[in-house]
């Protein structure tokens, strides 16, 4: 049999016959069995291999493990964040539903805080469960420049990199859902969904700065995503709704996030999943709770002295499960997801969570979209076909920095 170029090790194997062969490059080799008897001749230049083999009557079976399972974590992974895609999805209409129903609208700071906390209180009570189902990417070892860089970092020596990288993701993660927030409470969810996916474009633009290679199916499908962006924030159905304020801060909030993901793929690697999510979390809530505590407390009195049962119900409703589906189950599954599928592909699933998110409006909110709304929908459909159909990321990329 020939080893084909993609392709570094091949096993071949029958009941009582085993080869292996690994190629140092992607040189092409031809391997011939006879009666315990191998030889190998490389079709180009000369190559370092290694092999091994049982005597024995083979019947010729190629086994090409590392492609498969290479295949078999790619599409676990699309799968995982298509599952993500949903979660995050609902959170717009969930929480602009504090603001649409409520007789008293609750402070920004005070929604804040409940779902940080509660984000914190899941990821504490969940930990253990949610560690037997979800792979962790930094149990796998990690060899990268990243790794070898942090262990040179003086800070993450004194301190420890679970406590940096839990910080920072923190830091990030609290200054876009606070400008979120605000941001939702002054204009629709359809806008602030759609605003908030101009991480499609930030994203992958990030990446192919720093060399990435990203494919031109991947760019493709960016384009129709902004596309989709541009048309549907033009659906005159929702300008009684929206508003420029509201929609600059979702735009605001979309930087955030964008760096939020990028450096979680970077510490994803590095840091043990149960240890960054919850020191992300303990860092999100201790900012939030500040915040609140500086510049929300008599605001929050009032609110709390003046609402309604029905008021606090429907805030307390919010507040469990964007916290638990959205700032709890979500991260721990992303780590594993983004690792598999790559920062630019995930945000190309992402971009369709607007869609996602105006169906649910429609029903929860009664948000209507006109011509101009599904308009931009079918061109996210379309992105979600070219992105879910492009070639998987390369795990023997040649590259400095690899999308995977």
């Amino acid at each position: 049999f020939t080893t084909p170029f993609s392709l570094r090790t091949l096993s071949y194997q029958h009941d009582c016959v085993k080869l292996r062969v690994t190629t140092s490059t992607s040189e092409e080799l031809a391997v011939q069995i006879r009666d315990g008897v191998s030889e190998q001749q490389t079709l180009s230049s000369a190559t370092s291999q290694d092999i091994v083999v049982v005597d024995g009557m083979p019947t010729p079976i190629l086994i090409d493990s590392e492609a498969q399972d290479a295949t078999n974590t790619y599409r676990a992974g699309l799968i995982t964040i298509g599952f993500i895609t949903l979660l995050f999805a609902s959170n717009s209409p969930i929480l602009r539903s504090a603001w649409e129903y409520t007789s008293s609208a609750p402070p920004v700071l005070l929604i804040n805080a409940a779902v940080s906390v509660v984000g914190l209180v899941g990821v504490i009570a969940s930990s253990p469960f949610l560690n037997q189902i979800v792979n962790d990417p930094s149990a796998q070892g990690n060899t990268s420049k990243d790794a070898n860089n942090n262990g040179n970092d003086l800070a993450a020596r004194i301190i420890g990199s679970s406590a940096i990288a839990g910080v920072e993701l923190g830091l990030w993660k609290f200054l876009g859902t606070t400008t979120n927030l605000y941001g939702l409470s002054v204009t629709s969810s359809d806008h602030g969904a759609f605003l908030i996916q101009l991480t499609t474009l930030i994203v992958p633009v990030v990446q192919g700065i720093m060399g990435v290679p990203i494919p031109k199916q991947i760019w493709a499908a960016i384009g129709l995503a902004l596309g989709g962006v541009v048309i549907f924030t033009q659906d005159p159905n929702q300008s009684s709704c929206a508003s420029l304020e509201g929609d600059i801060l979702c735009a605001l909030a979309a930087v955030f996030y964008a760096t939020y993901d990028l450096r979680l793929f970077r510490w994803g690697k590095l840091v043990p999943t149960n240890e960054l999510i919850t020191t992300k979390m303990v860092t999100q809530s201790l900012l939030a709770l500040s915040m609140l505590s500086l510049f929300g407390r008599q605001e929050t009195l009032d609110f709390l002295s003046n609402s309604s049962a029905d008021d606090l119900k429907l805030v307390g409703i919010v507040a469990l499960w964007s916290g638990l589906a959205v700032n709890c189950v979500a991260p721990y599954l992303q780590v594993s997801g983004q690792q598999a599928v790559g920062p630019a592909r995930a945000q190309i699933l992402y971009a369709s969570q607007p869609l996602w998110a105006a169906v649910m409006s429609f029903f929860l909110l009664g948000e209507a979209c006109g011509i101009e709304g599904f308009s931009g929908g079918a061109l996210f459909l379309v992105a979600m076909f070219l992105a879910a159909t492009a070639e998987n990321p390369d795990p023997n990329c040649p590259a400095k920095e690899c999308e995977v």
